[in-house]
């Protein structure tokens, strides 16, 4: 079925058509003979028949209807009563396709690289107003991101780090998946005019949506609450973002827990050479304790964001410049620095 003939079934823009299968995870199709044009996009006639008995389609046509009155009562010259009437417009939310499309926590875990990706994007984004971005989604983005880092470092399932020109790759082992993300340098972004960030805001609805359950779950197995309570004024005295800012509570005693390492090791059920799962198990229990017992002090100049979640998900300790910690203390064994270290106090064994 061509995309115009599709738009005519569901009564939609073509603006709402592109948002509908975007939240779907329905996309065009080539099909083997094009028999109404080659410059046509075609869909397949039983996505288009799936799409038309979405309950969002209504929701389309009420917010469309209450953006004709709102339209009305601001060419009518009554701010007040168009205002009130935007704060009573419809909405919707997007749970059900959520579970709808993940119908196992599993398959939720394996889909989730993308999701992190355009998440830790929107996160390093400035509000701009040109182009539809606003600042509290920008804001959203940043918490889910740190919320997810957060459940990293206490699961301690961080496993790789890569440092490359579009930003710093992470790779975790989660309940037996592989999960990679990308995370841009935190620079000032410069947004490039011929992207179009309507279809990117679209993803970022339905990312959103899933990421939140996901971490919930995620913290719900570590018998966590969620989400995690930020201490604001410790944040505001920081220069920049810190996860120590961040605590989390047991469900149970309302106490910041310490999980043991061994509880989040991988067992490989499948694996019949139980003498390869035991090289494996000993492999991840050295990788995630590489940065036990160490102690590490980094000056202000350094990437913080970048360095304190890979530390800590290794199960080091972090200190910084700007916490007022004296550089002679003797429990740091190690400091990181970008300044001339004869200005620093090294001392021995450091």
């Amino acid at each position: 079925m061509p995309r115009a003939k599709a738009i005519r079934k569901l009564h939609l823009s073509l603006k709402d058509f592109r948002r509908l299968c975007i939240l779907k995870g329905v996309y065009p199709r080539e099909p083997n003979k094009k028999l109404q044009g080659r410059n046509k996009t075609y869909y397949h006639t039983k996505d288009i028949n799936y799409l038309a008995h979405e309950k969002i389609l209504d929701k389309f046509r009420e917010m469309k209807i209450a953006m004709k009155k709102y339209k009305k009562y601001m060419r009518k010259d009554d701010p007040e009563k168009a205002k009130r009437f935007k704060e009573n417009m419809p909405t919707y939310t997007l749970n059900h396709l959520v579970k709808e499309r993940y119908p196992t926590f599993v398959d939720a875990i394996r889909d989730l690289d993308d999701p992190l990706c355009l998440i830790n994007l929107f996160a390093v984004f400035q509000a701009h107003k040109l182009f539809d971005i606003p600042n509290d989604r920008v804001q959203t983005c940043m918490k889910l991101a740190k919320e997810f880092d957060l459940y990293v470092i206490k699961s301690r399932s961080l496993r790789k780090v890569f440092l490359s020109i579009k930003g710093i790759y992470y790779q975790a082992e989660i309940q037996g998946q592989t999960v990679t993300w990308i995370v841009p340098y935190h620079f000032t972004q410069k947004l490039p005019a011929d992207v179009d960030y309507k279809v990117m805001l679209t993803f970022l609805e339905f990312y959103e949506t899933m990421v939140k359950f996901v971490n919930f779950k995620l913290y719900s197995s570590l018998n966590l609450k969620y989400p995690p309570v930020v201490n604001t004024q410790l944040e505001a005295n920081l220069d920049s973002f810190s996860y120590s800012t961040m605590t989390v509570e047991n469900k149970e005693n309302s106490i910041e827990t310490e999980i043991q390492n061994e509880k989040y090791r991988i067992s490989d059920e499948f694996s019949k050479d139980e003498t390869v799962k035991q090289m494996k198990d000993k492999y991840e229990s050295e990788s995630v304790n590489l940065f036990e017992g160490l102690v590490f002090f980094c000056n202000r100049e350094v990437p913080r964001y970048s360095l304190e979640f890979v530390i800590l998900a290794f199960g080091g300790k972090v200190l910084w410049d700007t916490d007022n910690v004296d550089i002679s203390n003797k429990t740091i064994t190690h400091v990181l620095t970008d300044r001339d270290p004869k200005f620093l106090k090294m001392l021995p064994n450091r």
